[in-house]
């Protein structure tokens, strides 16, 4: 059995690992004699001044267009003259397309000729950086995805080899919702910005873009970031209306006006907000001294053990308060994670406990580290994450304005609806409607044959113990396929009869349209071709909804005995006389 050879020390002599073999040893020595392994773990990094390969998440996307990645080379002290960045997948389902990378940020200029996978970039001057934007596609969603990245450059020193596998979370920290009310001449869309993780945003701007066919209409623009928690989502309405000299898009059309809107969104994510103030509070503790060859090495510790260990309630006591507290880290063993680094360059102390030391001086000293004050301008705008969302318009075939009105002005004064209970009501259904909110009219439908209009049914409902209604309180309309320009002044009347049987504010009983139900031809009957049934959506646009009624009891007098020797032993009502209600009192007994 051939002899042991014992690793005496390691020396790390700037890029050389030099192994130093105690010979005369043929067997493990006693650890008292010896000091080897007493730390059997070897701690590589990068210094700070070294060539280094970020990976990270585009700041900008599309939802209509495929996302990215972007690869940000640092060169540090050296000097690139050409380099060649080989790119693989590490997540499957992966496909990531360099052939349509492009330089984001930087004056690198990447090779015109293309290879699956790789990448050829030019010069670097020293201490500079480059930004490439990737783009790349899943063929399944996953929240995390990794590269493979072997990146080889040529500097007047030779040739040099650098290989990572970085990672980047790539969810979708937002969700948005959006809720549609239409009006006669103009949509309400409400959209409804909410956050998808535990960690709060900051919404810096949100903007609804105008299309060729819809103009997008806001109030007050953001004049602050607003905070949004996962509790607490924030609210953006917008109107949208029609231009006034659009044309609806041809449904077979690929070259029509379009009528989709986009929604842009800018926000910052709070876990970003705290990385960042950590980073450069960290930058001003190592800057100077023995520390900075370590900086690229216990920034990303920091970091990792801050992600780890920040709660929910951190994260929004943190964005209530401004401010991160370092007491969050206070717990780590900081000598366990920088474990492996050495000793010192005079062999006289070792690295990890220098850095612990430091760590907890700088806990100690800062309690508290404030976060980058946010104005909302136009740079700030420019480097913060953006989101474009397409907004499609609804294509809704008829909407109908619903209105109820009293035509008695005289038992329903006009400055207060006042009713009486159990009394009648007379009242009018009155129903407009309009066509500018299809955007899918096929104008070479002439209007001609069976269909050649719609048809609605409406019914006036209300709660049982709250509303009779009589009259014409269900019934039907119909409306031209065909739009015309006289349709917006059109009007139909129904008569209804509305009698409340209870006193209070009542609400005004609902009104319902629906479009009628496609009955089928003839010819389908007897297996005959069938023509494609053309579909009808309908919305409602009710003027009454959230009015009330004031109804009260029709006494103006009322006789009653308090004589508890009547037959039921209490109150016995004698008389009653009504208000004027446009007839004579009337005597209960």
């Amino acid at each position: 059995m051939p002899g042991m050879y014992i690793v005496d020390h390691i020396i790390l002599e700037s890029n050389n690992i030099i192994l130093e073999y105690d010979h005369s040893t043929t067997g493990l020595s006693s650890p008292k004699d010896s000091i080897f392994f007493k730390c059997p773990k070897l701690l590589i990094y990068h210094r700070s001044e070294a060539f280094d390969v970020q990976l990270y998440s585009s700041r900008y996307m599309h939802l209509d267009r495929n996302r990215s990645l972007e690869i940000v080379l640092l060169s540090g002290w050296n000097k690139l003259e050409t380099g060649e960045l080989h790119v693989r997948a590490a997540t499957a389902g992966l496909r990531v397309q360099t052939s349509e990378a492009k330089v984001a940020k930087g004056t690198l200029e990447l090779s015109k000729k293309a290879e699956a996978g790789v990448i050829r970039f030019g010069a670097m001057d020293s201490h500079s950086s480059a930004r490439i934007e990737i783009p790349f596609s899943l063929e399944h969603e996953v929240n995390d995805i990794s590269l493979k990245l072997e990146i080889s450059f040529t500097t007047e020193k030779g040739t040099f080899f650098f290989a990572t596998t970085p990672s980047v979370s790539i969810m979708l920290p937002l969700g948005v919702n959006v809720q549609d009310v239409f009006k006669h001449k103009a949509l309400f869309s409400k959209f409804t910005i909410s956050s998808s993780t535990a960690s709060p945003l900051r919404l810096l701007g949100s903007k609804l873009e105008s299309s060729e066919v819809f103009e997008a209409h806001s109030g007050l623009t953001l004049s602050r970031p607003l905070m949004v928690f996962p509790r607490q989502p924030a609210s953006m309405l917008y109107k949208i209306t029609k231009s006034p000299a659009s044309e609806p898009p041809r449904p077979t059309s690929r070259t029509g006006p379009k009528s989709t809107l986009s929604l842009v969104l800018n926000y910052i994510c709070l876990e970003e907000e705290i990385e960042t103030a950590v980073t450069l509070s960290l930058d001003q503790v190592l800057i100077d001294g023995p520390w900075q060859q370590y900086a690229r090495l216990i920034i990303p510790i920091v970091l990792n053990q801050v992600r780890m260990r920040l709660s929910p309630y951190d994260l929004e006591r943190t964005a209530v308060l401004g401010e991160f507290s370092t007491s969050i880290i206070s717990s780590v063993r900081w000598r366990d994670q920088f474990a492996g680094v050495g000793r010192s360059s005079d062999q006289k102390q070792d690295v990890a406990t220098l850095i612990e030391e430091c760590l907890e001086a700088w806990i100690q000293q800062t309690p508290f580290i404030p976060l980058i004050p946010i104005s909302l301008t136009d740079d700030t705008l420019g480097k913060s994450r953006s989101i474009i969302i397409p907004v499609d318009v609804p294509s809704v075939s008829v909407v109908c304005m619903a209105d109820l009105k009293f035509l008695d002005p005289s038992s329903v004064p006009s400055d207060a609806i006042i009713a009486a209970s159990n009394q009648p009501l007379s009242a009018s259904l009155a129903v407009k409607y309009t066509r500018i909110w299809d955007t899918s009219l096929d104008s070479d439908h002439d209007g001609s044959g069976e269909d050649d209009h719609m048809e609605f049914f409406y019914e006036v409902s209300g709660v049982s113990d709250t509303w009779l209604i009589g009259g014409k309180r269900k019934g039907h309309f119909r409306v031209p396929r065909k739009p015309s320009a006289q349709e917006s002044r059109l009007k139909l009347t129904f008569p209804v009869v509305l009698i409340p049987l209870r006193e209070g504010f009542l609400p005004f009983p609902t009104v319902d349209i629906k479009p009628a139900p496609k009955l089928h031809s003839p010819g389908e009957a007897s297996g005959g071709p069938a023509e494609k049934p053309i579909p009808v959506s309908c919305e409602m646009d009710y003027k009454n909804a959230g009015e009330t009624i004031r109804v009260i009891t029709d006494a103006l007098k009322t006789t009653v005995s308090l004589d508890a020797s009547g037959p039921q032993g209490g109150a016995w009502l004698l008389e009653s006389e009504r208000r004027g209600w446009g007839s004579e009192g009337v005597v209960l007994r």
